[in-house]
């Protein structure tokens, strides 16, 4: 399935003028964000997020303007605090996490997940809100997290991949973003969906070919997957010392829960559900949240699809889960939830990899204004959004490093 990499001096197209204008567009951005935020202009667009919403027209498909009939809840999604280590395709300061932080206790009310699904069957406050969620269960979020969490009286939920937890190896994707990253040529020719070549050159292009071709895996049936998994692994040997102990452990899950932290099921090993048999179902989704609720000594009902889009997601899962007992199940769709809306499709926002405060705010404010797509892209991928800047200031990180 993996052709043996070649080494190759070809060079690769620069596109100078197309790569100006795309790094033009986000400090443009960055700009008015920062703007609207240090003038205080920033509180006007707040105060209309509170009290009105933009809706499409279904006929026309125009967007109106219209006053908020009900509270709208955003749910933020994060992986990791920390800039070191695995995992390598997210990374975000913990100062920056405080300062987001700081901004969501100060300007909304913050809900833990299982008030926000009880008060999306029973609305009891006018007040827009947000809950916080944290995706695989890295150590740094005991470390980093924690503090800054307990020190704003924010409660989160953290989803984990359970055999993660349990032997303490990370995920398989991560296994592939660090077997690119340290891969002794310069090129790799693999066979996905059709022949594919992917150049090696710098670190960013490294973490850009690991996430085209985890994209690819995440399409296949999970026994194919894993057969990907062990021809790339065959290739190359992973240190061991970027493998070591990245994880949270058990005894660090159960000292969070009793600081009001509460853990949900990520599945076992983090398949894209969609791809899994009945049987599998299962197992994936049934004795995650057994053995997670006997590690942890109390509930786990609360479950989140690994990658999260709908084509990752698929439907059979819905009976598996609500026949386990689950109350709910996030995606990694980006957009609010209202009243009444299915619990089992929450919406969540990766809005949180933004490193400007500015453009947190500003965004945060755009997602609870802004009317929800009625029918999100499929072909979205959950590792575009969480790469962003966050890669390319990696791929300077190392390229300083390099020539230093």
């Amino acid at each position: 399935m993996l052709a043996r990499a070649q080494k190759t001096d070809r060079p690769i197209p620069q596109g100078d003028a197309g790569k100006s204008e795309a790094r033009a567009r986000p400090a443009r951005r960055n700009a008015i964000a920062s703007g609207l935020y240090h003038t205080g202009a920033l509180r006007i667009i707040e105060a209309v997020a509170r009290r009105f919403e933009l809706k499409r027209n279904k006929r026309g498909g125009r967007v109106l303007v219209r006053r908020a009939a009900h509270p709208k809840f955003l749910v933020l999604c994060y992986h990791r605090i920390g800039t070191d280590g695995i995992p390598l395709f997210s990374e975000l300061p913990p100062d920056v996490f405080e300062a987001q932080m700081r901004y969501v206790r100060q300007r909304y009310r913050v809900l833990s997940l299982d008030q926000l699904c009880e008060e999306m069957d029973r609305p009891s406050h006018k007040e827009d809100a947000v809950a916080v969620t944290f995706d695989d269960g890295y150590r740094d979020l005991h470390t980093y997290a924690l503090p800054i969490l307990r020190k704003y009286q924010i409660p989160a939920t953290i989803y984990l991949p359970v055999v993660s937890i349990e032997t303490g190896q990370v995920p398989w994707y991560d296994r592939i973003f660090l077997a690119l990253k340290v891969f002794p040529k310069d090129e790799i020719k693999i066979v996905l969906d059709r022949p594919r070549s992917f150049r090696l050159d710098s670190y960013n292009v490294r973490l850009h070919a690991a996430a085209d071709i985890i994209q690819y895996l995440r399409t296949l049936p999970d026994a194919r997957r894993k057969e990907y998994c062990s021809s790339l692994e065959e290739q190359v040997t992973l240190p061991e010392d970027e493998l070591k102990d990245r994880m949270l452990s058990w005894d660090q899950i159960r000292s969070m829960g009793r600081d009001g932290i509460t853990f949900g099921s990520h599945t076992m090993t983090h398949p894209a559900v969609s791809q899994l048999t009945k049987s599998q179902l299962e197992i994936e989704l049934g004795e995650s949240k057994q053995m997670l609720e006997q590690r942890i000594g109390g509930l786990a009902v609360h479950f989140a699809y690994p990658f999260g889009k709908p084509a990752d997601c698929g439907t059979a899962a819905l009976p598996v889960l609500k026949g386990n007992g689950y109350r709910s199940a996030s995606t990694t769709v980006e957009g609010t939830n209202e009243p009444g809306d299915n619990a089992f499709e929450l919406r969540r926002s990766q809005v949180g990899n933004e490193r400007s405060i500015s453009m947190f705010a500003f965004k945060l404010n755009q997602l609870f204004l802004s009317p929800n797509s009625e029918n999100p892209r499929s072909s979205d991928a959950e590792l575009r959004p969480v790469l962003g800047e966050s890669v390319a200031e990696s791929g300077q990180k190392q390229a300083r490093a390099t020539n230093a």
